[in-house]
């Protein structure tokens, strides 16, 4: 176990297999705090509909199955143009028209929250982004959803070499599916083994580093059990932490993005 300044005893670091280049982040529930965003977007939402409440009951059910159509995709090897498969199961489940689901999504899942974003961003996120850019290390961005907007609301989009969404073309699936990790592997011109991706789902982003091959920090209050290959943080600040030893090896050249 490895100490660091002050009491709190940091979070072992597996062996480094080869030195670290890159770092790719999940977005909604790593760089931001999901809970206090859920909270404000409800009273936000009921205070919008509160004189239709008809309008307000067919929004939340579409909102609702939105969010379970994209668990139901998450297991399928290959989906073709997953938000359009993502609405259209939404629809199906609710009976209103795609288009009305695409816009009730545009609208409650990808504009309103942007204006709240920024103060539920967590703690030491900034920090840790900025000091992975002074070390020299890439940064990407790997969401389920578009992520350009939100980190631009978050202040931080100028941090990132790279931004990728399950919707983009060249990916078309959801995680646990590794083929968003590999694609930005690819642009960002590092191996699996030059990476380490920070998520805070173990069954969805741990999952997703693992069978990319590529080294995972999972944000969470759980400590589970650690390998070679997992590393778990209570915060930004433990993570910022191990930051030097888990670049102290890093090679002086590498590869320009492609």
């Amino acid at each position: 176990m490895m100490t660091v300044s002050g009491s709190r005893p940091a979070a072992a670091v597996p062996e480094l297999r080869t030195p670290l280049a890159a770092v790719i982040l999940d977005v909604d529930g790593t760089l931001y705090d999901q809970r206090p965003l859920r909270r404000a977007m409800a009273i936000r939402l009921f205070t919008s509909l509160a004189r239709q409440p008809a309008k307000g009951a067919r929004t939340i059910r579409i909102l609702r199955a939105y969010r379970h159509a994209q668990e139901t995709l998450r297991g399928a090897l290959t989906v073709d143009a997953v938000r359009l498969a993502q609405i259209r199961i939404a629809a199906e489940r609710t009976g209103v028209h795609e288009d009305a689901v695409a816009t009730c999504v545009r609208r409650w899942m990808e504009e309103e929250p942007l204006l709240l974003l920024k103060q539920c961003v967590f703690p030491g996120t900034l920090k840790f982004l900025r000091a992975c850019r002074t070390k020299g290390l890439r940064l990407a961005a790997l969401s389920d959803y578009p992520a350009e907007e939100k980190l631009r609301a978050m202040g931080m989009a100028n941090l990132f070499d790279l931004v990728l969404s399950a919707q983009a073309p060249e990916v078309n699936a959801f995680k646990p599916n590794p083929r968003g990790l590999l694609v930005a592997l690819e642009r960002l011109g590092a191996s699996p083994t030059q990476c380490l991706y920070v998520g805070d789902r173990m069954g969805v982003d741990a999952a997703a580093a693992n069978a990319a091959g590529v080294r995972c920090a999972i944000l969470t209050s759980r400590r589970v059990a650690r390998n070679q290959s997992l590393i778990t943080v209570t915060d930004y600040s433990e993570l910022l932490d191990l930051l030097d030893e888990l670049t102290s090896s890093r090679a002086d050249s590498l590869s320009p993005i492609l």
